[in-house]
């Protein structure tokens, strides 16, 4: 493991960002922070301040360099989150089909605003569009869609996600 302020990085995220340096020409490595940041993402929920510094640091990058792609995405979470990451599409399909009150019956259930979380939930956004026009209004959980629904159809997701 590569060690960086008492925080690990594991053997096998750098195995993963080794091989895809080398896609890339000798010495030019910043093509490997968008990458980097989704494995440490992935294998912990989250990007504390460490990995950033971590990431920097075995990349031989400026820390500055990582805190700027890791905090402009919104792909990647900077602070704790819940276990399941709900997105709501609140596009034009899903608008007229009811998504604002299943994004309203999202909060009151969870008891969290959009952009909140709990230990199991995070309510991160409200999606301009997840493509499944055909199934408005829809949701995304974890990245998997579910599609026509309403508020017994959430009661129902959540239950199972409780219970699992």
């Amino acid at each position: 493991m590569y060690e960086n302020n008492n925080y690990n990085i594991s053997s096998e995220i750098i195995t993963k960002i080794n091989k895809w340096l080398q896609k890339f020409p000798d010495g030019k490595k910043k093509p490997a922070i968008i990458y980097s940041l989704h494995l440490i993402q992935k294998e912990n929920k989250y990007i504390k301040p460490e990995h950033v510094e971590a990431i920097a640091e075995y990349l031989s990058l400026n820390k500055m360099d990582v805190h700027e792609v890791a905090s402009f995405y919104s792909m990647f979470e900077t602070e704790k989150i819940g276990k399941h990451t709900i997105s709501v599409c609140t596009n034009v399909s899903c608008m007229l089909n009811g998504s604002d009150e299943i994004l309203n019956h999202l909060e009151k259930k969870l008891k969290i605003k959009v952009g909140e979380s709990t230990d199991m939930f995070f309510l991160k956004d409200e999606r301009e569009c997840l493509a499944a026009c055909g199934g408005a209004p829809m949701m995304q959980v974890d990245h998997k869609y579910y599609e026509n629904l309403n508020k017994e159809k959430i009661d129902k997701i959540i239950e199972d996600i409780e219970n699992d």
